[in-house]
């Protein structure tokens, strides 16, 4: 009697072998470029030898510290003629236990410190304008009260009133606000505060989730408009409505991938649209966890405190000419070469925005990045305590670093990036489906159905498949009408 033989199965099934690793040309190393700027290095070296954490978290943290220390007085004068703040908005884009919070907080905690003294300082000044105003309503009650009197009586009552109108004159003023440093907060109560205080602020967080997740961003035109140096209108229904004059906002906001890609999901479009996203100075470092080993030696932090206190100086500076009334900023011009060097590379980005440049895909992006490359070298110019014009090693140094930052933003926005992203995501998926079940097929209708849902769109499916094939990482069959995926 003849055994009846198995169907041969086919050599994509279960079995002893290590589906290839998947490869992302867009994550190729790009260090950031050696800065001639002393206070700055130093303080971003210490930290990347005491944390270990990415470096562009350091340079990203000192850079919103800077800019939020210099941006109340100072603006920089283009060659073209354009006055513009110094004020940054940085995004760096980080995973968990990448030391986001401890490098912020190596080159923040003096500023922050000095931020609670002030506001120390304020509540006691609170205190005493609290009362001296209740004994100025006391008497305004009084002057009302023998004011009546005499009009019932039909007595000469000019003087009274004479008094009155010179006392409502010496109404006490409550002290200025001085909180500057902001973070999970709405727009609303961001501008109310500047609004009634130092008009000057920084909106910076290290665990950003909650000003991208929450209502943060819906008054995105708002956000614009200061960044540009515009006054800002904040229109209420239950109160008065008011008028930032003359803002500056510098921004830093670190988030988790996971959050960032939610927020491109749902607001991705209309940030862009606005121009939200190409005022920002964007990076996505590489981890540096499993390679931060210590050799056991102290600490030291006197490059952070040199650098703590290079900002507090300024922001003491700013402080002292608000609580006088002075607000006029001092302007910054460029040097010769540096007006020379900087006007050549502005019209090379320009020329690279037409369809076939390198910029064609993002118009937005270059059409802010020289006006970024300027801010960051007045930045530099201002904290490292340099006199006179910019110079021209300052602005080469500053284009540099700008174009750095183009290439980050090339690497998180491009759609050659998005889909090399995208397909690196949608593998490990479908690795770790693999992993876990040892099977090397799988359905396609499974994937639309299981996959991560910001991949699941049937059209972009159909892309990512297309590139893993390409990329040898799978094999497509139809087994009848059913799409089949394979881990090769």
């Amino acid at each position: 009697m003849h055994s009846e033989k198995s169907a041969r199965q086919p050599s994509w099934g279960r079995g002893g072998f290590k589906p290839k690793e998947a490869s992302n040309k867009h994550n190729v190393l790009d260090p950031i470029p050696n800065l001639p700027f002393e206070i700055f290095t130093e303080a971003v070296d210490e930290v990347q030898r005491n944390i270990k954490s990415p470096r562009e978290l350091a340079v990203c943290s000192a850079l919103a510290m800077m800019s939020l220390a210099a941006q109340g007085l100072y603006d920089v004068k283009s060659p073209l003629g354009n006055v513009f703040p110094l004020s940054l908005a940085i995004m760096a884009i980080s995973g968990s236990g990448d030391g986001k919070t401890p490098t912020f907080r190596a080159l923040s905690s003096r500023v922050y410190k000095y931020q609670e003294v002030i506001l120390l300082e304020r509540d006691l000044e609170l205190g005493r304008y609290k009362a001296a105003h209740g004994i100025w309503l006391e008497t305004l009650k009084a002057h009302k009260s023998t004011l009546r009197k005499f009009v019932r009586r039909g007595e000469d009552a000019e003087e009274i009133a004479r008094l009155i109108c010179e006392h409502q004159e010496k109404e006490p003023k409550p002290p200025l606000n001085l909180l500057f440093i902001n973070d999970d907060v709405t727009v609303q109560a961001l501008f109310q505060s500047m609004s009634g205080g130092l008009s000057s602020a920084g909106w910076m967080s290290s665990e950003a989730s909650g000003i991208l997740k929450g209502g943060a961003f819906q008054h995105i035109d708002k956000v614009n408009s200061v960044w540009s140096g515009d006054g800002v209108r904040v229109g209420r229904v239950s109160s008065d409505s008011y008028w930032v004059s003359d803002a500056r906002l510098a921004l830093c906001l670190m988030v988790q991938p996971s959050v960032f890609e939610s927020f491109c999901e749902l607001k991705g479009d209309v940030a862009r649209g606005t121009g939200l996203i190409a005022r920002f100075l964007f990076c996505r470092p590489r981890s540096t966890q499993g390679s931060r080993i210590d050799d056991g030696g102290e600490q030291g932090w006197q490059a952070c405190e040199r650098f703590g206190d290079r900002a507090v100086a300024l922001l003491k500076e700013y402080v002292d000419n608000c609580r006088v009334g002075r607000s006029v900023r001092k302007v910054i011009r460029l040097s010769e070469r540096a007006s020379m060097l900087w006007v050549d590379v502005r019209n090379q980005i320009e020329r690279e925005i037409s369809e076939d440049g390198i910029y064609g895909w993002a118009p937005d992006h270059a059409s802010k990045l020289a006006e970024n490359m300027l801010r960051l070298a007045a930045v530099f110019h201002v904290f490292e305590g340099r006199d006179g014009d910019v110079s021209e090693t300052t602005m080469r140094a500053s284009i540099e670093l700008g174009y750095w930052f183009s290439r980050q933003f090339d690497k998180v926005f491009s759609p050659d990036t998005m889909l090399e992203n995208d397909a690196s995501e949608l593998h490990a998926w479908i690795r770790s489906y693999y992993d876990k079940n040892g099977e090397k097929r799988i359905d396609k209708t499974y994937i639309r159905r299981y996959a991560p849902n910001r991949l699941r769109d049937s059209d972009r499916l159909e892309m990512l498949y297309e590139k893993l094939a390409g990329d040898g990482l799978i094999r497509l069959v139809l087994e009848g009408k059913k799409g089949v995926v394979i881990l090769r």
